[in-house]
């Protein structure tokens, strides 16, 4: 009951004491006289992400007659059924058996996913850190209208100029392609669109052809989709390929037509859906021995470090003329606002990867417990109510089978997705009544492969919860649909050194963030961190600050590098 009070209790703080900061702080800081900018320990001003330390939800519910149904999955193939209608079950008894051969092999595909989203943002990363090191130049100081054209993820940038057609590579990109590749040392001439993206070292792609430019992308793959090369027929010698965007998925009605046809394919993926430059690698979905071959580095074409030159006859060179000037069109580079512009984009495709690698990454922890709960076991004591087949349950929307549960006590909680691979059956929950006070154990008996719809903690919106099933045994002063609160000592808390600040503590300089804390002079000091989740407005310090440093309200004429401090208790101060 305390923590319930601790955790109301903090959340009311929150609120207004941010309502507070933006009527009175806010305004006193900004009209400073040059006085002692306050600071304060980071230990008071942390937020702690406004959450319980749990990778639970506090809250559960008790049902007294709790029952489970079983429903088809796609990607599951019943392989035996252990029971029939009527049947007497007790938790853990078998209830079906799954052929998970079509999950598996999901499941390999979601991994190959989630590495070729990986690749893909460590091309961008890397095409960011190149553009943030190239020099802009100012629009008046060039003749012409000049455009930057991308040659490749790991190529070159050319200046071209609208006028005269004439282009050139810059020297800045080029001495960054250089260095940029991993393992490259080499300080001669630049790369050039022939050469391959470097991954640790090793060469994992290739020029995307020319005959194939306009062919279609795929992004999903489905029954529908139909392979690029006319001359496939589905077997070793001739699989039928289709090119794929990085982090393509594969529907499971394919797969279950390639095993069922035993046909052979192979998915090649590319750099870039709408602009591919290259084949990053490709994999193979073998049909006949329902098996994926991993990626495969395709072959390298033999690219000469500097082109063949033809001997050219000797002929006497005419003199240049001196009083014709250097072409002022060819700009040294792109504008300050081309530049800016092409970062932004970079930078905003990685938030959409960073989110779809961990989309994917949930999906891949669903797999894995999908495969590695091959049978099902009953989450219950009761009575087996009906048992049917496939196909009925598949187009009638029914469950496969359907346990009815004995009188008895069984609390419904969830998990948290970040603790989804966490939480196994046989742990035990600490149960507390909201009615009575009373604690009671109760065993995890089966965990729900599918997240609450429409549950929120209140904390983060984008987390997702994973019902669980917990039973309690022996009498119990519960009833049905009463509230509790559950706790699981073996799952892994919030750590206590996790740094929580509301973002009006923290600045944005471009794409850095900073505070200003108290120096080890005794002077305010701009501190640049690295921020992580944001969870209802506070930001996670990942790095950069520690709970014994004194941070500063960073707003104000007093405020600046070099200021006087006065250490308090808090910054909620609106005396």
């Amino acid at each position: 009951m305390e923590k319930n009070k601790k955790k109301i209790l903090i959340g009311s703080v929150s609120g207004v004491a941010a309502a507070v900061l933006l009527t009175g702080i806010i305004v006193a800081a900004v009209q400073g006289s040059g006085k002692a900018v306050k600071v304060a320990p980071v230990s008071n001003m942390n937020s702690g992400g406004w959450s319980s330390g749990s990778e639970i939800s506090d809250y559960g519910t008790v049902t007294t007659n709790m029952n489970q149904d079983i429903y088809y999955d796609e990607s599951l193939t019943v392989k035996e059924v252990y029971v029939k209608a009527g049947d007497t079950v007790k938790i853990g008894d078998r209830l079906v058996a799954y052929d998970t051969t079509l999950a598996t092999m999901e499941k390999e595909m979601k991994q190959m996913e989630i590495e070729g989203i990986a690749l893909n943002r460590k091309n961008i990363e890397a095409e960011l850190k190149q553009l943030r090191g190239t020099k802009a130049v100012a629009k008046g100081n060039v003749a012409g209208t000049n455009t930057v054209v991308k040659a490749s993820a790991a190529g070159t940038d050319a200046v071209v100029n609208a006028d005269t057609g004439k282009s050139r590579t810059t020297a800045s990109v080029q001495r960054q392609n250089m260095t940029a590749r991993e393992g490259n040392t080499d300080t001669g001439t630049a790369g050039s669109d022939q050469d391959s993206t470097v991954t640790d070292g090793k060469e994992t792609s290739k020029p995307f052809p020319e005959e194939l430019k306009g062919t279609k992308i795929y992004d999903k793959i489905t029954e529908e989709s139909v392979p690029y090369n006319e001359d496939g027929d589905g077997t070793e010698e001739k699989p039928y390929r289709y090119l794929c965007a990085p982090g393509v998925t594969v529907h499971a009605q394919f797969m279950l037509k390639v095993l069922e046809n035993r046909e052979i394919c192979t998915f090649e993926v590319v750099d870039d859906k709408d602009n591919p430059t290259r084949i990053l690698y490709e994999w193979t979905l073998d049909g006949k021995n329902g098996q994926i071959i991993k990626p495969v580095q395709p072959d390298q074409p033999d690219t000469p470090s500097e082109p063949d030159v033809p001997d050219e006859p000797d002929t006497p060179s005419e003199p240049e003329d001196p009083s014709e000037p250097d072409d002022p069109g060819i700009s040294d580079g792109p504008t300050k606002e081309e530049l800016a512009k092409e970062i932004q984009e970079k930078e905003e495709r990685l938030k959409e990867l960073e989110l779809e690698q961990r989309t994917a990454e949930l999906e891949l922890k669903q797999l894995k417990k999908k495969v590695d709960n091959a049978i099902v076991t009953s989450t219950v004591e009761g009575t087996v109510k009906s048992v049917t087949d496939e196909e009925t349950a598949r187009l009638e929307n029914t469950p496969i089978i359907s346990v009815v549960g004995e009188d008895g006590f069984y609390v419904t909680g969830r998990v948290a997705e970040t603790a989804f691979d966490k939480i196994k059956e046989g742990m035990t929950v600490t149960v507390t009544s909201w009615t009575s006070g009373m604690t009671y154990e109760a065993t995890i008996s089966g965990v729900s492969s599918s997240p609450s719809t429409g549950y929120s903690d209140g904390n983060n919106e984008n987390l997702s919860y994973y019902p669980f099933t917990a039973v309690i045994h022996g009498d119990a002063e519960l009833s049905n649909g009463d509230g509790v609160n559950l706790s699981i000592d073996d799952l892994s808390s919030q750590d206590e050194d996790e740094i929580y600040l509301e973002q009006m503590f923290v600045r944005e300089d471009g794409n850095q963030y900073y505070v200003y804390k108290k120096g080890d002079n005794g002077k305010l000091k701009k501190q640049y961190v690295e921020v992580g989740k944001n969870v209802s407005g506070s930001l996670e310090i990942v790095s950069g600050l520690s709970l014994d440093d004194e941070i500063a309200f960073p707003y104000g004429r007093d405020v600046r590098e070099g200021a006087k401090t006065k250490s308090t208790d808090t910054l909620y101060d609106y005396k």
